[in-house]
Order: structure tokens, then sequence, then C-alpha cells
């Protein structure tokens, strides 16, 4: 048996709007949106907006709308205040300070599902890109979203998984054709000012432009070097793109971003539960073994031929998926689309679309829209979410110590008490960076994890620790004459030192 190259789009038949709105591909799309819709739904409560950035995030748009100034010193905490620190992720933080601002909880949910949807849809039109069929492209993104609910949070690197769907169907586009490569140094322009994910994007460009100057073919492995016309204008645009990267409020520091939490913020990966190695005993990582079984045995069925670029961006993928679980959302967008190609049935045809499917699909997309429009939170369900992640009950008896003395917090309740306590001077929050940088990480994971905490305590002259109820740290306050409990809601307790 021959090795098989991978399918080209078929020709669309004139057709008409309505032919195209009214369509199977668009219904599909809506089952793809109800089917991410449905899985964050949750049971009682929605976790969706129980993440612990975007509060910190909010306090940094609302400062910086306030004063008109970008963030260039840390003001939050008495353990940092007054040392450098950027706001890496500026731009992304506006729209969910609009959305809370206008709408509440609400707000914040419906910038996040509505970015996840173009994501997941965006990774459907890959499929669709790559294989030319809608059905093996629906099968790709319905497995894509059960990857992407592992970061479906309200924070910025959304954005940056959105372009970064655009920036792989640009490059994928020009391996069929059609040239937009125009469209990437905007795209980069405001990537950088979104998220730090700017960098995988441009490591992957460099990767596509790279594999174009090798030409061979080695088994079902193959390489098609770019005529001199394509190489000159792909390395303009690289260099245009790489150009763009310094137009933001920070410089270079804000390119040499990505390399500062690389190589400078090693507690960040090794402490935050998202920079953790895939768990093949969790529910994704079974997932992901049974896709590259699936991605194997197609191959071994199939036997078509791979582009080099396709095999460089695969490794990335699973590599990334592998070593940190935050990137699935990697494999999402690079590796499913190629898995669209082989699920697609070549005898499928053409479906029809005279105006018994129209009338058919119309029925569905309705269905479908009242589906998603009734799985849509409500503010009661949202914010019980945020209550039992944060200490919501805590917040009057925190506001009420403001000014009075120094506080050690719970890391993951630092963006909180920032957003709703902001007279309050804290310890720590999620930000992590200018935290491990000045060695306040490192404190406090000594303090909470009983290791030396009383020394620490002592050391940054800490009255008040906020902390879980079940941690470690406070049950040995708790069994202390130093300190006294003076708040205790079954969620947070509140210890203030007596002598």
């Amino acid at each position: 048996m021959s090795a098989t190259t991978e399918p080209a789009i078929p020709a669309a038949p004139r057709t008409t709007w309505s032919d195209r709105v009214f369509s199977l591909p668009v219904v599909m799309g809506l089952l793809l949106v109800y089917l991410l819709v449905f899985v964050s739904a949750g049971g009682t409560v929605n976790r969706t907006l129980a993440d612990n950035d975007i509060w910190w995030h909010l306090r940094n748009a609302s400062e910086l709308l306030r004063s008109g100034h970008f963030i260039r010193v840390e003001s939050y905490t008495f353990t940092v205040a007054g040392k450098p620190w950027i706001n890496f992720e500026w731009l992304g933080e506006l729209p969910y300070y609009f959305a809370n601002r206008w709408l509440g909880d609400r707000g914040l949910y419906l910038v996040t599902i509505l970015t996840a949807a173009a994501i997941v849809l965006g990774i459907y039109c890959l499929g669709r890109l790559r294989s030319g069929g809608w059905g093996s492209a629906f099968w790709a993104a319905a497995i894509a979203v059960f990857l992407t609910t592992v970061s479906m949070l309200p924070r910025p690197l959304l954005f940056g998984w959105l372009f970064l769907v655009i920036e792989v169907a640009v490059l994928w586009s020009l391996q069929k054709g059609r040239e937009y490569t125009v469209w990437l140094p905007p795209l980069f322009l405001l990537w950088i000012n979104v998220h730090g994910s700017w960098f995988i994007g441009f490591v992957l460009l460099a990767i596509f432009v790279a594999c174009g100057f090798v030409e061979g073919e080695w088994g079902n492995l193959y390489a098609t070097r770019w005529t001199p016309q394509q190489a000159r204008k792909l390395l303009m645009v690289a260099a245009a793109s790489f150009a763009a990267l310094f137009a933001n409020p920070y410089g270079w520091r804000l390119v040499a971003y990505p390399l500062d939490v690389t190589f400078r913020q090693k507690q960040t990966v090794e402490n935050i539960a998202e920079w953790g190695s895939l768990d093949f005993h969790s529910a994704r990582g079974k997932i992901v073994v049974v896709l590259l079984v699936v991605f194997a045995v197609l191959q071994l069925v199939r036997r078509r031929r791979w582009a080099l670029q396709d095999v460089a961006f695969g490794a990335v993928a699973v590599y990334g998926a592998v070593t940190y679980v935050r990137f699935l959302f990697l494999m999402a967008i690079l590796l499913l689309p190629l898995l669209a190609i082989d699920l697609r049935d070549e005898k499928a045809g053409a479906a029809s679309t005279g105006k018994n499917r129209r009338f058919v699909s119309a029925v569905a997309m309705a269905l479908l829209v009242a589906a998603i429009a009734g799985k849509y939170p409500g503010e009661k369900k949202l914010h019980a979410g945020i209550a039992e992640a944060f200490p919501e009950k805590a917040i009057p008896y925190v506001r009420s110590v403001a000014g009075q003395g120094n506080l050690l917090n719970n890391f993951n309740w630092g963006g909180y008490l920032e957003w709703q306590a902001p007279a309050v001077k804290e310890f720590i929050d999620p930000r992590n960076d200018i935290f491990v940088h000045e060695g306040v990480m490192s404190d406090y994971l000594r303090a909470t994890r009983v290791q030396d905490t009383f020394a620490v305590l002592d050391k940054y002259r800490i009255r008040y620790v906020l902390l879980a109820e079940d941690a470690p740290a406070a049950y040995l306050l708790g069994h202390s004459v130093d300190w006294t409990r003076t708040y205790d809601d079954g969620q947070a307790v509140m210890f203030e030192r007596v002598r």
C-alpha cells in the first residue's frame, strides 16, 4: 500500500447566504459551543470564576484607568512595596475589567466563555482547513473541548490561545496556497501586550519558516523548500513580527519576560499545580494516552505522508502537554486538527443544502441556541463558586484591621483581598514573579508548611495571619500561647499576635 497525502479541500459549490448559514457545519459548530458550556457548567455551583489571578488583574486594570499610568512599581503588599514590577498582561485585563464593571460576575463569565468558544470553533475550522471535511473536524474539536477545560478560566491567557489559533490558521493557509502572512506583525503587536504566550507563537513561526529551508523525503516524511520569493517574504514577516514586539509600554523588559519565567521563576513552576506534569491517572491524562494511541494506529492504517512542519508542531504540542498540564491547550490547537485529517471519511459526500435541509438546520440551530442559553449560569450560581473558593465572609473583618499591623495571608486569596479590601497591605498574591525574585515566596512556603513558621512571622513583624481553617500553620498557631484566634467562619480563620 502506498503512502497517502492529506486530502485537498473540495471546491465549494455556489451557494446563497442562507445555504451557508442554515447548514450542517454551522449546526455542528453550535453543538460544540453547547458542549463547551455544558462541560463548564458544573453542579450546584459554577467554578469557572474560581480563579486566583482574575482579582489582581481587575485591580491592575482599575489602577491603570484611575491613574492613567502603566504600573511600574509594586504597591499592593508590604513585603515588596516599591520594587520594580511590570504589568505584563495589561491589555488582556481590560476586557475583563469592563465586563465586570458593566455586568458583574456574569460579565466575567461572558468574556471567558465567548473567548473559549472562539478557540474551540477556531480548532474546528483548523480541522476543516487541514482535512477538507467538517465531520472529522467536528470530532477533533469535540475532543479539544475536554482538553481546553484545563485553563478555561477568566485570564488573559485565553486571548493568547486565541491568537495562537489565528497564527496557525495563517501558517497552514500558506501551505494551502493562500497568503495571509501580512497579518502576523499586527497580531504579535497585540499579543505581547495581552499575554506572554506570544513567545510560543514566535517559536512556532521560527520553526515553520526554518522547515521550509529543507527539502527531501524520508519514508512518509517530506519537506518542501520555499521558493526564493516565499523565503524573502517570510523572513521579512518574521523580522517585522519581532520588531512589533517592542511596541509595548515596557520595552525590552516585556520582550524578555518569558525568559524570566523560564529561568528565574523555578518556584513558580515547582509549586503551582498548572505548571506540573500531566497526571496520566487523571481523566485528561487518559484522554491524551488514548489520543496518542489512536494517532499511532491511524498512521499504521492510513500511512499518510507528513510534512516536516506538521511533525515539528506535533512534537512541540506533545512535549508541552506532557511536561506542563496547562499546555494541553497547545495540544488541542496544534495536534487535533492534524488528527482530523486521518478521521476524515473519504467516501463522505457533500451534505444536501436544499430547502428541507435548511429547515431542519434552522430548527436544530434554534434548539441549540435555546439549550446554550438555558445552560448559561445565573449570578447566584456564579457567585456561589466564588464564595466557595475565596473568603467572602471574612472580608469585613479583614477590612477592619487595615493599617493596624502586617498581615500574612493565604497565597491563593491574595488577589481576592487586593480587589475586595484594597486598603489592606498583604504579604503575597498569585503574581508569583516579584515574590520569587525577592525571596518572599520562599519565606511564605517556610511559614505555611510549618518548616520555620515563627521565625518568618518574627522576620516580617506579622501581627495578623489569615489562612484556610485546615492549613497546617493554622493548627500550629491555634496551639501557640503567643497567638489568639480572633475570627473563624468555618472557611477562613484569623489569628492575632498577643505577645
